[in-house]
């Protein structure tokens, strides 16, 4: 089962009273503190806020802080015109010696798009996205359009958190840079002369001071450190140097005399002959290998640098893949290597490129740290510098809940219906509020159930026989309009069709969508009566609908397409071919370009739903039937009447909401489902 970080959303003090720790970064009326850097863009304060106006044919700009900081906890308010992207800069910094100045560093996202990364973390002017929220959908629902929104940003020591007005989005683990100067940014527009804006307000900090590294090796001697039977270990100008023959059967070890628990530790390293690696939370035993416990791997051929190996354990945890380990590793040059260890969660950085996380690791979550030369090889690594992180604030540890338990369908479990009196119900989708949206489609009308009061009101009329429904980023509702053969989106009262062509040739009856958590949508475009027209596609598809209104095919590999739905991973796409009676899956090799076709179910389903251990809910004949991620039936849940779609909701997101023929249900199960 998928393990899902848990960050808990902090209280939100109120942005109009600083609270002691806390200092304004922005008094409100000058720019006083702040430098230009970069692009030309104009900064100056209207109506107690900074208002950042972009300009023609000029590099991003930023209005940088006059000083640095190091640990922290930002808050601010921000307004972006729905057409910019933005961002808020920290730990950067403007380097002569690094591309002639140009701002680079941690950057949280502001993005009004559908793809909606807006509290992700892009590297600026470095590595690009480290964190993109694709797996974060509760946190790319949670910006809001054409309002002021409230960012939180933490970073103490090697962890980077932020908010979006209260919803948790990245958590990253990176420690490349650990101080540098907070920047407003206003993106380059190209050739465009229209001023679009981007305003922050209310603009505090706490100062946490600054982590640092300290070192483990003192550069002249092996102080601090113990070898164990099996080559050699020595210091020589500043370089501890470990050797050994192929004859020597035994694991040479130099194992730290101190026990570290949580820590973050970098080692820079250059291997030359062999395979090697940096023990931590190790335990000596009484073995050839002589310790037991976690390995970041270090080899001179770089076939699984900087992968993850339990010694005495599972083996293999993670091996990083051959397009991670050629971009990361340096053969035959000095490499660093950097290790997170805190709580469940392990971390493996080489050379700034993340090659290893995993967030539920098992074992002791303590022990010595080691160098390793293995046995029955020649082994020539050689190390410049060893350090651990100090952090003078207590750094976030994260909490992984605990697995749900017990069957999908918790025992006298029943459907409650919700809402009656339709012709056929289609379509279910949560909104970015919690309500849940469905049409009824010879009705034409689109419904909403609001939880808390338990009332169903009429959202729209005339739909175009509207049929799939969803919420993307940015408040935007999209819908499949079958009888007027179109996508659309609705942007608060107005209604606009997105796509309704491909190659020049109309749609059959758009059904179902779903959201690929990079601003794509995968929709199925089967052929149903006689909707608006005749027809001009032979072929009934699967489509991907990229950024904007670009359309391609994803796969005509079906029949008669219907229900669609991605697995947690976002590597697996499944469709329900009505025709076939199948359901049938993908692999997803880059966004929109499908491969290797297999039927996953032998089974019919008109609506599909996955929860969050990956298993699929199909809505077929007088229930719904759970599949588990490898394709085995793993329960059956009787419905009152004929379910059409289903789509999880409600507390904890474990409310199953199932439209059914005429009437509207929910049953509460014990997974959580996956927020589309």
């Amino acid at each position: 089962m998928p393990r899902v970080l848990t960050i808990l959303a902090l209280a939100l003090p109120s942005s109009a009273s600083f609270a002691a720790g806390w200092s304004p970064l922005f008094d409100g009326s000058s720019l006083q503190g702040w430098i230009q850097r970069g692009g030309k863009a104009d900064y100056q304060v209207r109506d107690g806020a900074i208002t950042g106006t972009a300009v023609p044919n000029t590099p991003n700009s930023f209005l940088c802080t006059a000083r640095d900081y190091g640990d922290f906890i930002l808050e601010l308010e921000f307004r972006i015109d729905p057409s910019l992207n933005a961002g808020i800069q920290f730990r950067s910094q403007s380097l002569p010696d690094y591309k002639k100045g140009q701002v680079h560093g941690y950057q949280m996202e502001i993005d009004p798009s559908r793809r909606g990364w807006a509290g992700g973390i892009y590297d600026e002017g470095r590595r690009g996205w480290i964190y993109p929220l694709t797996h974060r959908p509760e946190a790319r629902l949670a910006f809001k359009q054409d309002a002021w929104n409230h960012y939180r940003v933490e970073a103490i020591g090697d962890s980077i958190r932020t908010w979006v007005n209260g919803i948790p989005a990245a958590d990253l683990v990176d420690s490349l840079t650990l101080e540098g100067f907070i920047a407003l940014q206003v993106h380059g527009v190209g050739k465009r002369a229209d001023g679009p804006k981007t305003s922050w307000r209310n603009i505090r900090i706490e100062d946490l001071g600054r982590s640092v590294w300290k070192p483990l090796f003192n550069g002249k001697d092996l102080t601090g450190w113990k070898p164990s039977p099996g080559g050699s270990w020595k210091v020589a100008d500043g370089i501890l140097k470990g050797t050994s023959a192929p004859s020597e059967p035994r694991h040479g070890l130099l194992l730290s005399e101190a026990e570290h628990a949580d820590f973050t530790v970098r080692a820079v390293y250059r291997s030359l002959s062999g395979n090697s690696g940096l023990y931590f939370r190790a335990q000596p035993v009484d073995d050839a290998v002589a310790v037991k416990g976690f390995q970041a791997e270090i080899d001179s051929a770089g076939r699984d640098a900087g992968g993850l190996y339990e010694t005495l354990g599972r083996g293999w945890v993670v091996q990083p893949e051959e397009e991670t380990r050629k971009k990361a590793f340096k053969p035959g040059e000095w490499n660093e290597m950097t290790v997170s260890a805190h709580g469940p969660r392990l971390v493996v950085h080489l050379n700034g490129i993340k090659t290893a996380d995993i967030l539920d690791a098992s074992g002791t979550r303590k022990g010595r740290l080691a160098l390793q030369l293995h046995g029955g090889q020649d082994m020539d690594v050689e190390f410049k510098s060893i350090e651990i992180l100090e952090t003078p604030s207590p750094r976030p540890v994260p909490v992984i809940p605990a697995p749900a338990s017990g069957p999908v369908v918790p025992e006298g479990a029943t459907f409650r219906k919700l809402g009656d009196g339709y012709k056929f119900t289609e379509g279910p989708a949560q909104g970015p509020d919690g309500r849940i949206w469905f049409n009824d489609i010879p009705n034409n009308r689109t419904h909403v159930y609001d939880p808390k009061t338990g009332r169903i009101e009429v959202w729209r009329e005339n739909t175009g026989g509207a049929n799939g429904l969803l919420w993307v980023p940015g408040g935007d509702l999209y819908a499949c309009e079958g009888t007027n053969r179109q996508i659309s989106r609705q942007t608060g009262d107005s209604i606009k069709p997105v796509v309704g062509a491909f190659k020049g040739k109309r749609l059959n009856s758009p059904n179902d969508l779903i959201s690929d958590g990079q601003g794509g949508i995968y929709f199925t475009d089967p052929r149903y009566g006689n909707a608006g027209g005749e027809r001009e596609l032979e072929q009934e598809s699967v489509y991907y609908l990229g950024s904007g209104s670009s359309i391609t095919l994803a796969t005509a590999e079906v029949t008669k397409p219907n229900g669609v739905a991605l697995s947690p991973d976002q590597k697996t796409l499944y469709v329900a071919d009505t025709a076939e009676k199948q359901i049938f899956a993908w692999d997803i090799k880059k966004p929109g370009v499908l491969q290797n076709r297999r039927v996953f179910a032998p089974s019919s389903s008109d609506g599909m739903a996955v929860d969050v251990a990956g298993n699929l809910y199909l809505t077929v004949g007088p229930g719904l039937s759970v599949w588990s991620p490898a394709g085995d039936r793993i329960a059956e849940i009787p419905c009152p009447e004929n379910p059409a779609n289903c789509a999880f909701g409600g507390p904890e997101n474990k409310t199953l909401f199932v439209t059914a023929r005429t009437g509207f249900y929910a049953i509460d199960l014990n997974i959580p489902g996956l927020r589309e």
